[in-house]
C-alpha cells in the first residue's frame, strides 16, 4: 500500500498534463500513488496519459462533473494514508514530498501542512513573487483568520485520510473556493502547519477559473455563509473585520451586476445584504444607482 496518495485531476490540458505527473515521479521521495482523472477531456488526454507505464500510475477516465467531482473521485479511489493534491498545470520540486511526509510523520497531531510556491507562466517564466507573498501566512492559524482569506495553495497540501473521513471531502456543488470550504471544515478540528519553503510553482493561466468574477463572488459567499452556519459565534468578531472579509462581496456581487445591467440579479443580492448587515451608506449609494439604472 502506498503512503501517499497525489490526485491529479485534469481537464483540456493534455499539452501539459504530462509535465504534472513527471513533476511527481521526480520526487525523491517514493512511496505514493498517482491518480489522474481525466475529467471528461475532449482532447487526446487519455492518449497521453496512457503513455506513461509507471505503475504507480492510475488513469481514471468520468463524465465531466468538475473539479470538486474530480478531487473526490481521486481521493475514494486512493489508498494512501496521506492524500496530496496537484492540479493538471502546476509543478512541483523535487523534495515536496520527502519534507512534508517527514514532518507529518513526526507530528501525528497535524491534520495537514502545506508550504509555499512560486508564481510562474509559461511566456515569462518565473514572476519573482510568490503565493505566500500574496496571500500571507499569519502568525496564528486558527478559524478566524482562515475565514478572512483563502492562505493555503491545494498545489502544496498533503492531508492526513482519516481527517478527511471525519470532515468530509470537496463540495461538489461550489464550482470555485472549493478548496476555501474544505480548509475551513479541516482547521475547525484539526492543526494545520505551514512549511515556509518554496515546494511547488503554480502557473498563472489565460483560463483560469478565478477570471470569472460572478462565480467567485458568489461561491465566497456561499463558504463564508456555510461557515458561520456551523460557527455562528464568528459574528461576534467586530464589525470593521467582518465588513472586508463577507459583508462587502455582497456589494462587490451586487455592483458586478450593475455594471452588467442585470438590475434584479443585483436587487436580490441588496436585499440579502439587508437582511445580514442591515441599511449602510454603501447600500444606500448602490440602491440609488440601481434607481438611476431604472429611470
Amino acid at each position: 500500500m502506498p503512503t501517499v496518495s497525489v490526485i491529479i485531476p485534469t481537464y483540456q490540458r493534455s499539452h501539459i498534463v504530462s509535465q504534472a505527473i513527471n513533476s511527481v515521479l521526480a520526487q525523491t521521495y517514493k512511496d505514493y500513488e498517482i491518480i489522474v482523472v481525466n475529467d471528461g477531456s475532449q482532447d487526446n488526454t487519455p492518449q497521453v496519459l496512457a503513455q506513461f507505464s509507471d505503475t504507480r500510475i492510475t488513469a481514471i477516465h468520468q463524465t465531466n462533473q468538475g473539479l470538486s467531482a474530480a478531487r473526490n473521485t481521486g481521493i475514494r479511489s486512493a489508498r494512501g494514508k496521506y492524500i496530496a493534491f496537484l492540479d493538471d498545470d502546476d509543478l512541483w520540486e523535487p523534495q515536496k514530498l520527502e519534507k512534508q511526509i517527514s514532518i507529518l510523520e513526526a507530528n501525528p497531531n497535524f491534520g495537514l501542512i502545506y508550504s509555499d510556491a512560486l508564481f510562474f507562466s509559461d511566456e515569462n517564466g518565473l514572476l519573482g513573487s510568490s503565493y505566500n507573498q500574496a496571500f500571507p501566512t499569519p502568525n496564528l492559524q486558527v478559524l478566524w483568520t482562515l475565514f478572512r482569506y483563502n492562505y493555503i495553495p491545494v498545489l502544496t497540501v498533503v492531508v492526513r485520510r482519516n481527517c478527511l473521513d471525519e470532515v468530509g471531502l470537496f463540495d461538489e456543488t461550489l464550482r470555485s473556493c472549493e478548496d476555501h470550504d474544505l480548509w475551513l471544515r479541516l482547521i475547525e478540528k484539526f492543526p494545520i502547519y505551514f512549511l515556509n519553503e518554496v515546494l511547488a510553482r503554480y502557473r498563472n493561466s489565460s483560463n483560469n477559473l478565478s477570471k470569472n468574477q460572478e462565480l467567485m463572488f458568489i461561491n465566497h459567499l456561499r463558504v463564508k455563509e456555510k461557515v458561520l452556519n456551523r460557527n455562528p459565534e464568528l459574528l461576534k468578531i467586530p464589525i470593521h473585520f467582518l465588513d472586508p472579509c463577507f459583508y462587502d462581496y455582497y456589494l462587490k456581487l451586487a455592483r458586478f451586476y450593475i455594471k452588467n445591467n442585470q438590475i434584479e440579479q443585483a436587487k436580490e443580492v441588496l436585499h440579502r445584504y439587508r437582511e445580514v448587515r442591515g441599511e449602510t451608506s454603501k447600500y444606500e449609494e448602490l440602491r440609488l444607482c440601481i434607481s438611476t439604472k431604472q429611470i
